[in-house]
């Protein structure tokens, strides 16, 4: 199973006070607050946290056809390796693991999640319109099943769960999604 998140740093210090009261603690442990009180861009780190959890979330909730609702408190971040520009580690909701692969810039942080480690996935990040990220990746399946795009769509299931048919059948779910602020990615 596969998750991705993005999240747009700019849209985020605007739409979202992390510092104010109970945040922190309503989703982060004690120790992955410990590890934002200790780093040199304490916005930067919460968000990445943040787009882990998302991630994993995403691949936990396709795996056992979950419904929507994140327990934030149920996941716990391990940062394996950081640097300025990418991070990786894994996510672990309970005894689940999914190993999570970050890029950083200072507009943005996509996160993929994946269950085995070492995964080969495809991604893509754009900014602008979401539409632009799902006429991409309808291109891709196209291209990867070799069917006419025009008869493959890109439905939900009752669950909120994005999924590809063609001519009426379920054909393709192994992918995700991901927008925030001017920026949208797929992880397939």
């Amino acid at each position: 199973m596969i998750g991705n998140d993005v999240v747009d740093l700019a849209a985020a210090a605007k739409e979202s006070n992390w510092r104010r009261k109970g945040f922190l603690e309503k989703v982060f442990s004690t120790e992955e607050r410990s590890i934002i009180s200790s780093a040199i861009n304490q916005h930067q780190m919460v968000w990445l946290l943040w787009s882990m959890k998302e991630a994993a979330y995403k691949a936990h909730q396709r795996e056992f056809q979950l419904p929507r609702k994140l327990n934030w408190q149920s996941q716990h971040c391990f940062l394996k390796i950081l640097s300025e520009n990418e991070a990786s580690g894994k996510v672990k909701i309970g005894e689940t693991e999914y190993f999570t692969c970050s890029e950083i810039s200072e507009a943005f942080i996509h996160t993929s999640a994946v269950k085995q480690k070492n995964r080969v996935v495809k991604k893509g990040i754009f900014e602008g319109p979401s539409r632009k990220t799902k006429e991409r990746l309808l291109q891709e399946i196209s291209f990867i099943l070799s069917c006419d795009k025009a008869d493959i769509n890109l439905e939900k299931d009752v669950l909120g769960m994005p999924f590809f048919s063609y001519k009426n059948q379920r054909i393709f779910d192994q992918f995700s999604l991901s927008g925030h602020g001017k920026y949208s990615a797929y992880l397939l």
